[in-house]
């Protein structure tokens, strides 16, 4: 499977241009090819079984690369196998900047703060599939601005194509189940400790992952997951989204004040996520049906195949 697409020029031409416009490292192509694009046209042909339009969730902690496969994953899906896919991803449906400081001052200050369950819209995200399944042209498909941490406008927002066959989820939380009661009583970290004493933050998110949000994991027909070595590679990651953010709202705002955030304020921020990443990191590799663990450079040093209960690792990638 993999030494087909290997050699597929196709695949290639894909990969090549994705490089050249977002301005990815070459290896990362060679990987794509080696390691992901066999998958994929594996689940293409699975796609084609499907009475109605499958739901593939991809899983990966911030900077793992799951935005970049799932746009590699949709446009091969497309333009290869002729699957019309449609891409989502978990970010674009946080809720308002207003509506989450409704919930800061309803249930805790630190929902405010974007990025844990029970800061989506769940209802909207499950609105938006069912209409993607339903085969209409037109779909709105929300888009979330994260310089300004608000949702864009409408007219910002993307429009589907009629007749989608498959739909691609990703996020960094998808697919994770409720952590058990008793994991809840010893922090994690400082902000933990010192923001969330009487537990009722993560209470709260534990709770969303037991409903709404199992109802929407409940949708996925397939799971992939991003499997970081460990948390600690979560900042070098989510710098580096960081630094290439600034760079491109300051070619798009020339002069203009740089509102993404600094190093000392990423660090803050992923605290609001190593609960569930450290969570995500024990329970989902038993969980996924394709697991690719990843190394610090995120280079990827094995992939496990998890299907009808058989269990498959490949070590190494056939050469292409």
């Amino acid at each position: 499977m993999q030494n087909e697409l290997a050699n597929s020029v196709s695949v290639r031409q894909i990969v090549t241009a994705f490089e050249t416009a977002d301005g990815l490292p070459s290896p990362f192509g060679e990987s794509y090819v080696q390691w992901y694009a066999g998958v994929v046209q594996h689940l293409a042909m699975w796609a084609r079984t499907r009475v109605r339009p499958p739901i593939i969730g991809i899983s990966g902690c911030q900077g793992s690369g799951k935005s970049t496969l799932a746009t590699l994953m949709a446009q091969q899906m497309c333009q290869v196998h002729g699957v019309a896919a449609v891409s989502l991803s978990l970010d674009d449906f946080y809720r308002t900047k207003d509506e989450r400081r409704q919930l800061g001052a309803d249930i805790h200050p630190l929902l405010t703060t974007r990025g844990v369950p029970g800061t989506h819209d769940v209802p909207l995200l499950l609105h938006t599939i069912e209409q993607l399944r339903a085969g209409g042209e037109g779909v709105s498909l929300p888009l979330f601005d994260k310089a300004s941490d608000d949702r864009a406008a409408m007219q910002h927002w993307r429009t589907s194509d009629a007749g989608t066959e498959l739909i691609i989820l990703e996020g960094w939380c998808v697919g994770l189940l409720p952590q058990p009661t008793t994991a809840l009583q010893l922090s994690v970290n400082d902000l933990e400790r010192e923001q969330d004493a009487d537990l009722v933050w993560r209470n709260a998110i534990n709770q969303q992952l037991s409903d709404p949000y199992a109802a929407l994991w409940a949708e996925l027909d397939a799971l992939l997951f991003l499997q970081a070595p460990h948390f600690d590679a979560v900042l070098e990651w989510r710098w580096e989204q960081e630094r290439q953010l600034s760079a491109q709202y300051q070619l798009a705002h020339p002069g203009e004040p740089d509102p993404t955030m600094s190093r000392d304020s990423i660090v803050n921020f992923i605290s609001h996520y190593q609960r569930l990443t450290e969570h995500a990191l024990a329970t989902l590799p038993q969980q996924a049906d394709y697991v690719w663990a990843l190394a610090e450079d995120r280079s990827v040093s094995r992939l496990l195949i998890q299907q009808g209960g058989v269990e498959r690792r490949v070590a190494k990638s056939s050469p292409g």
